[in-house]
């Protein structure tokens, strides 16, 4: 069980989130909580918790240099900081002591909860990775002192991860070959800094393995084991040929699994349009929330599978309703283009003649017979 710790100045938010975040069931132990950071550290001390939960602004000692205390006392102590919106500029300042999250007030448990999900995570890859230095390598204070002495800055792994969701197969020997320059060579000859990096990229396919539901027996041993990976990154030339192998094998159950993972996530998102395009609240970022993936990530699926942009497909959607209105209704243009999601009957009328190379009025009249033209 993670521990965690609670600093909040407002006894009715410390109360709402000890009482509201379901901690046992979700692999949290709750092991205190303080009103303000100098009564909070000692207690800090004491338990000595996985995670420390703290708001930034409180009486007597802030968050800030309570975290920093910490950080100094418990360095593997992950620390998730609670900010409000006008201490936004404030909370980036603890980017530097070494947070790992910080969220905005207010906070609902639901959020708080995934964002501890989270961190647990990242300490349960920690602990392996530690596990696994101390068996293979070296203890986990004797890498981070090396590591301290160069510039490697560690894995980037929304750059990883990006490549695994937008990566074309194919480009996997371009990509290692450019991550590893990024690296450097004076980093990549490193035998300790290669194999720390090639376990923290195994664990990012791993995860992409986990989402696309891959067992870990479908693959290649050496690709869902962990214990291969000393021999692996045994010499530069291996590590790069691993490296290349592995991208291509997730990129290649990616493309497998993508007609009906896609499929059904672009099934969903055009339900949700067409019960939904006549609101003009309606946008990519909407759409892209309620199939749970990120808005530059639906853009480029739904192109991908539809043949068309986000904007054509919602536009046609529109027009071919508004044609509808326009033929078999009384409604005035201006009306049936807030019918349609469009406030503004100007702009209404040179998106429809855009679309069909006539006027809505010329439409409704029957005068000219629309011509379809692209958006």
């Amino acid at each position: 069980m993670v521990k965690v710790f609670l600093v909040e100045d407002e006894a009715i938010i410390r109360r709402g989130i000890k009482k509201n975040v379901e901690w046992e069931k979700n692999g949290f132990t709750f092991v205190g909580e303080a009103g303000d950071g100098e009564y909070a550290y000692p207690q800090i001390l004491k338990t000595e918790p996985d995670i420390l939960i703290t708001d930034i602004k409180m009486p007597f000692m802030d968050g800030l240099e309570l975290s920093r205390l910490v950080k100094k006392a418990l360095p593997d102590t992950k620390i998730i900081i609670l900010s409000g919106y006008n201490e936004f500029d404030y909370a980036k300042e603890a980017i530097t002591i070494g947070i790992s999250e910080y969220l905005l007030k207010p906070v609902t448990a639901a959020s708080l909860t995934a964002v501890l999900r989270k961190v647990r995570e990242e300490i349960r890859e920690e602990k392996e990775k530690s596990r696994l230095l101390e068996r293979y390598f070296v203890s986990y204070e004797q890498y981070n002192e090396f590591l301290d002495k160069t510039d490697y800055t560690g894995v980037n792994r929304k750059l990883i991860e990006d490549f695994l969701k937008l990566g074309s197969a194919g480009e996997e020997g371009l990509f290692v070959d450019e991550y590893f320059a990024a690296v450097g060579e004076n980093n990549y000859k490193s035998l300790l800094l290669r194999q720390y990096m090639t376990i923290d990229i195994f664990y990012c396919a791993q995860e992409f393995f986990k989402g696309l539901h891959v067992s870990t027996e479908e693959l290649a041993p050496e690709f869902g084991d962990i214990k291969y990976i000393p021999k692996i990154a045994g010499s530069v030339e291996e590590t790069m040929h691993y490296l290349k192998k592995l991208f291509e094998t997730a990129l290649s159950e990616r493309d497998k699994v993508s007609g009906n993972r896609y499929g059904s996530l672009i099934d969903t998102a055009k339900q949700y349009l067409k019960e939904h395009f006549e609101s003009n609240e309606i946008s990519l970022n909407t759409v892209a929330a309620e199939v749970g993936v990120s808005s530059s990530y639906f853009s480029s699926i739904f192109k991908q599978e539809t043949g068309q942009s986000f904007v054509e497909y919602l536009t046609k959607l529109r027009i071919d309703k508004a044609c509808e209105l326009l033929r078999c209704t009384t409604l005035r243009s201006a009306e049936i283009g807030e019918r349609v999601g469009y406030n503004d009957p100007h702009y209404f009328s040179a998106t429809f003649k855009k679309v069909t190379g006539v006027s809505p009025k010329d439409y409704k009249n029957g005068s000219q017979e629309p011509e379809r033209r692209d958006v």
